[in-house]
């Protein structure tokens, strides 16, 4: 039956619409979700590639290259008699691997796939063993007339696909896949097992020992050791900053916060919640057996060859204990200045203000906001002329090298403000402050910005000039305020729009649906003038500060916001979010 047929009359367990959304262009970004429809597309599209399509005419009808480019590779594969020409393009920076492998995949009719948002059925996943299908991030999808369709992120690999034949005894028909998405599936897939192997672990030690005993003996066991592992491993893979463990009725819930939002992706047996939540005290170096106070821990992973820290906070709840883990990404958290992508006039105004030998400079914005990330950004800059750089932090989040950074640690008395009175007999000349939280180290923070030291510091305000009014709240006087302080930026993290579906949230593979992919700082940078500090001086109010500091170049965060939404980058209702 061909295609068109098929549509007409359309598949008994398929909704036509779905079937037309899954053939409705088969380009190199079109992907396949259900395993019905693939098995037609190997099928149908095997039987009638595009093989007679040059390369480089199927990218350029793709909009992935341009004439000129197609001509400057051309040239040099002329030139080197005969090298692939995707190559080419890949050295040249002008493609990266996963598109040309894509274009390769659409010129043999190999359909692109997107595993993780397919339904695969166990006896499938049981084809290929879960250790060879990570070793090699491959993932079974689906059989059909002694075929095996299998995800790979090389489908032209040779010697793996009759490594695949080998072991499973069937034809192996290669899709075209990201890598990371195979990973998510894997994550997603195999965990499945372990989940089912955990809790019939679990079930069968509480019918001879108490609870604790058998958490605590499970937590070390196969099962709950790689259910945890592949927890974590999907969260890195969604981009995700926090995981939520949460007891919730009668299963434990697993939340991911990805781009500043909660996403529900998993509700495991309530079994697993003991064992699980012992195995995370055991890798953050806490007491697995006090379950009634609130504990904290931290721990390192390795995930798709990047170095995450996990910051870990257990706390008991009447349902169970609840775990929330950060995550922390050294490589997307540790940026230079200008990769922050501020406005170039805000941008220019940060590096006047942390120019200055001495003084206070303030970041600015809730919970989430960034704060950390655009202070470590300057820390890089200021550690580039050689400055002697001591920071005291709760916790330190990234280590840095060539800067002395010291973890506060109030249970015994080593506070901020001790910490601080300390650094001033060590001669720094740049001194970063993890958070200014109270009047004491408000007061050493100006003292050392008065001394000859130049500060850097955070404060929970909604915007810059309210940082001048908490500042005197917390008993700072006006005149030592306006001695020291040269700058405030206040900012805040937006999310940007899927570039891929234009935020229109339909099937989505980039953004998974929500219609948003990564987020950019929004800000406004308060440059403490001559006349400002006037202000400050006086107590103005509020509205004059602001109303001044506008007239001096300040931009508000609001505006910002609207023209990044003009620009296309964020939607309307995510600036205007922001308020008034």
């Amino acid at each position: 039956m061909s295609l068109k047929s098929e549509l007409k009359s359309g598949p008994k367990n398929e909704s036509k619409n779905e079937l037309k959304n899954e053939y409705r262009t088969m380009g190199v970004m079109a992907e396949i979700d259900g395993s019905v429809a693939l098995c037609r597309w190997v099928r149908e599209r095997a039987a009638h590639p595009r093989a007679a399509l040059p390369l480089g005419q199927l990218l350029l009808g793709e909009g992935l290259i341009d004439a000129k480019q197609l001509e400057q590779a051309l040239q040099v594969q002329r030139e080197g008699r005969g090298r692939h020409l995707g190559r080419i393009l890949i050295e040249q920076g002008t493609l990266d691997q996963h598109q040309v492998f894509a274009a390769l995949a659409l010129k043999f009719g190999i359909p692109r796939v997107r595993p993780e948002s397919m339904q695969i059925a166990p006896e499938i996943l049981g084809l290929i063993p879960a250790d060879l299908a990570t070793r090699h991030a491959v993932i079974p999808l689906a059989r059909f007339d002694g075929t095996l369709i299998v995800a790979m992120p090389n489908p032209f690999d040779t010697e793996l696909l009759e490594l695949l034949r080998f072991n499973t005894g069937l034809a192996i028909a290669p899709a075209f896949a990201r890598r990371e998405s195979i990973a998510l599936a894997h994550a997603r897939y195999y965990s499945q097992f372990d989940e089912e192997a955990a809790s019939l672990s679990m079930r069968l030690r509480v019918a001879e020992e108490d609870d604790t005993t058998s958490a605590e003996q499970a937590a070390n066991q196969g099962p709950i050791v790689r259910l945890l592992e592949s927890v974590l491993h999907e969260g890195v893979l969604l981009r995700a900053s926090d995981i939520n463990i949460r007891p919730e009725g009668s299963g434990v819930a697993i939340h991911y916060r990805v781009d500043g939002k909660m996403r529900r992706v998993r509700t495991l047996s309530s079994a697993l919640l003991a064992p699980l939540v012992s195995r995370i005290k055991i890798i953050g170096q806490m007491n697995i057996a006090e379950r009634r106070l609130a504990q904290e821990g931290s721990a390192h992973f390795a995930s798709q060859g990047r170095e995450v820290d996990l910051r870990i906070s257990v706390i008991p709840t009447v349902g169970g204990e609840s775990v929330v883990i950060r995550l922390l990404d050294r490589q997307t958290a540790l940026r230079e200045l200008s990769a922050l992508e501020l406005p170039a006039a805000e941008e220019q105004r940060l590096r006047r203000i942390i120019a200055a030998p001495h003084g206070l400079f303030l970041v600015c914005g809730p919970t989430g906001a960034g704060k950390s990330t655009t202070l470590y950004a300057l820390l890089n800059e200021l550690r580039a002329s050689d400055a002697h750089i001591l920071t005291v932090e709760d916790p330190v989040e990234y280590h840095m090298n060539g800067i002395e950074q010291v973890q506060i640690a109030d249970r015994i008395g080593y506070t901020f403000a001790e910490v601080l009175r300390r650094f001033l007999r060590h001669d720094p000349d740049v001194i970063l402050v993890g958070e200014i939280r109270d009047a004491e180290t408000a007061a050493i923070a100006c003292r050392a910005a008065l001394t000859g030291h130049f500060v850097l510091s955070s404060l929970h305000t909604n915007d810059a000039p309210s940082a001048v009014a908490r500042l005197i709240d917390m008993g700072v006087a006006p005149y030592v305020l306006a001695a020291t302080l040269r700058g405030v930026m206040a900012q805040r993290l937006l999310r940007l729009r899927c570039q891929r579906c234009d935020g229109a949230k339909q099937n989505c593979p980039t953004c998974g649906g929500s219609g948003h992919v990564g987020r950019r700082i929004v800000c406004e940078v308060l440059k403490i003038s001559p006349t400002i500090c006037e202000f400050i001086e006086r107590k103005a109010s509020l509205q004059e500060l602001s109303a001044t500091a506008q007239q001096e170049g300040m931009v508000r965060l609001q505006t910002h916001a609207m023209a990044l939404a003009e620009a296309g980058l964020i939607s309307q209702a995510e600036a205007l979010a922001l308020g008034t």
